[in-house]
């Protein structure tokens, strides 16, 4: 991100598809729309590229083995407590497989949202010294008028706290309306 050349190849090359349209929409409907187009790609290739059945399995099995062990060494059976450890060790596997399911949808998220990110970071110029287009002021709740490059959370600016805000409420609602769960099924 504040590496210029890179961000100025990037930020310039999908200013081509977003500057127009952020002629026509001011700039936190712009972010809007990108926090839309993320969600919405991010959750359909999660649902896509994790088999939650799978991810559910995994943690099952890890879980039952957490009560096991934890019967083990309420009973102080050594022997047993040795053989949930040697079970344990094997199910390591099962959780590098477990992250195997969350990376690969990862990747191409962000694959697809960084350019999205040195955009928005190109947008409004680096910490503040210049914006490539003009942007005006935002009015959020409980801050008032804010400039977006201005800090909110200690020294995140108001573009990512607005982004991030309007990814998580979008995401939600994505999620909830293409029926896609997120989260591994246990029985």
């Amino acid at each position: 991100y504040s590496y210029a050349p890179v961000r100025n190849i990037v930020g310039g090359a999908v200013d081509v598809v977003l500057g127009p349209l952020l002629e026509l929409l001011p700039f936190y409907a712009v972010v809007m729309l990108i926090a839309v187009a993320t969600g919405l790609y991010s959750t359909v290739l999660r649902g896509v590229l994790m088999d939650m059945d799978k991810m559910g399995m995994y943690q099952d099995r890890m879980k039952d083995i957490q009560e096991r062990r934890k019967e083990a060494k309420e009973r102080g059976d050594d022997e047993a407590m040795q053989a949930i450890q040697d079970e344990q060790m094997e199910a390591m596997g099962d959780q590098l497989g477990m992250f195997k399911e969350q990376f690969r949808p990862m990747a191409w998220i962000m694959f697809l949202t960084i350019p999205a990110f040195l955009w928005m970071y190109w947008t409004i110029g680096l910490r503040g010294a210049g914006s490539h287009h003009e942007l005006q002021s935002i009015v959020l709740p409980l801050v008032g008028t804010a400039e977006w490059t201005q800090g909110v959370l200690g020294p995140i600016q108001v573009w990512i706290v607005w982004y991030f805000l309007c990814s998580m409420a979008f995401t939600q609602i994505i999620q909830k309306a293409l029926d896609i769960e997120m989260t591994p099924s246990t029985s």
